[in-house]
């Protein structure tokens, strides 16, 4: 009877063995569902600082010289790309 359960140890420990280190790499980990929220918290107000200091500065380059429309276009495409950056996705934590 010992016999039979310690042979029942060692395959399930050689079982064990044998298995992927992780969970596969479609399901969430813990990192995932821990980050995310936190991601989230601050990307929130990381996002209204960036609109408020981005919206005077894009109105301010257009006022000054409102006949030649390329006027402070550089300045308007950075201010862009800097709130994609800042608001826009990832939204969700990934470990990929």
């Amino acid at each position: 009877m010992r016999s039979n359960t310690v042979a029942a140890i060692l395959a399930l420990a050689l079982a064990g063995c044998a298995s992927s280190p992780g969970p596969p790499r479609g399901n969430g980990t813990f990192v995932d569902m821990i980050g995310t929220p936190l991601l989230i918290a601050l990307k929130i107000p990381t996002c209204v600082a960036s609109i408020v200091i981005a919206a005077p500065i894009a109105g301010a380059s257009r006022l000054a010289d409102p006949g030649d429309i390329f006027y402070g276009l550089d300045l308007r495409r950075d201010l862009n790309d800097g709130l994609i950056q800042n608001c826009g996705p990832p939204y969700v934590v990934t470990t990929r």
